[in-house]
C-alpha cells in the first residue's frame, strides 16, 4: 500500500505517542470539568495538590512531545511530511498547554473566592457545558487515532463529529461572553478578567481539537492518495 511505503513502522510509534498525550488531556480536562461543576469542593490544600497533579500532566505531556518531535526529526518520516507533522505534534500540544492554563486559572480563581460572586457562578455553568463538549470532542480525536489507519471513513466522520461540537461551543461561548459583559457592573476587574480567560480558552481548546483532527485526516488521506 502506499501508506506503508510513505510511513513504514515509524507510524504506530507516532500514533502511539500520540494516544498518551491525548489520554493525558482528557485526564486533566476531566479535572476541570469536576472542579468547575463544584467549585467549592476544595480546600486551600485540596487546591495546592490539585495544581501539583496539573502541572505534573503537564510535564508528562512535553516529555512526550519532545520524543514524538525526535522520532520525526530523526528521518523517521519521508521529508515531504515532516512540517505537517511538525503542526500535528504542535496542535496536539497546545491541546494540553490550553487545558493547564485554565485548570491553573480556575485554581487560582476559586483560591481568591471569585466562585462565590453570583455572575461568576452563573458563567461556569456554561464554562462546565463547554468543557463537556471539549471532552466529548477529545472523545472524538481519540477515536480517530484509533481507526485513521484502518479507516478514512470513519475518521472522516469523527472529524465531522469535532466540527459539529466546535459549533456548539462556539454558542455556548457567545451565550457566556453576553453575560460576562451585560453584567459587567457586578464584576470587579479580577473576575472580569478571570471568567473571560477561562471562557476563551476553552474555546481554545476545542478548536486545536479540531484543527488536530483536520491534521489528521488530512496527512492520512494524502499518504493513502
Amino acid at each position: 500500500m502506499v501508506f506503508k511505503k510513505l510511513f513504514g513502522s515509524s507510524e504506530k510509534e507516532l500514533l502511539d505517542l500520540l494516544r498518551k498525550h491525548l489520554i493525558l488531556s482528557k485526564e486533566a480536562m476531566m479535572m476541570f470539568f469536576r472542579l468547575i461543576t463544584a467549585p467549592g469542593s476544595l480546600g486551600l490544600d485540596e487546591l495546592s495538590r490539585y495544581r501539583f497533579t496539573v502541572i505534573k500532566l503537564e510535564k508528562e505531556g512535553d516529555r512526550i512531545y519532545d520524543a514524538a518531535v525526535m522520532q520525526v526529526l530523526k528521518g523517521a518520516f519521508p521529508l515531504p511530511l515532516v512540517a505537517d507533522l511538525g503542526v500535528l505534534l504542535d496542535d496536539f500540544d497546545d491541546i494540553l498547554d490550553l487545558i493547564y492554563f485554565v485548570n491553573m486559572e480556575l485554581a487560582r480563581g476559586i483560591k481568591v473566592g471569585l466562585h462565590r460572586v453570583k455572575v461568576v457562578s452563573e458563567v461556569y455553568s456554561f464554562c462546565a457545558k463547554m468543557a463537556e463538549k471539549a471532552l466529548e470532542a477529545i472523545d472524538a480525536l481519540e477515536a480517530i487515532l484509533g481507526s485513521i489507519t484502518k479507516s478514512l471513513a470513519k475518521a472522516s466522520e469523527e472529524m465531522t463529529r469535532i466540527d459539529f461540537i466546535e459549533d456548539e461551543v462556539d454558542e455556548v461561548k457567545n451565550e457566556a461572553l453576553e453575560v460576562i459583559y451585560e453584567r459587567s457592573k457586578d464584576l470587579d476587574v479580577l473576575a472580569f478578567t478571570h471568567l473571560v480567560e477561562v471562557v476563551r480558552s476553552l474555546d481554545t481548546i476545542v478548536d486545536k481539537v479540531q484543527d488536530s483532527s483536520q491534521e489528521l485526516v488530512r496527512i492520512f488521506t494524502a499518504a493513502y492518495s
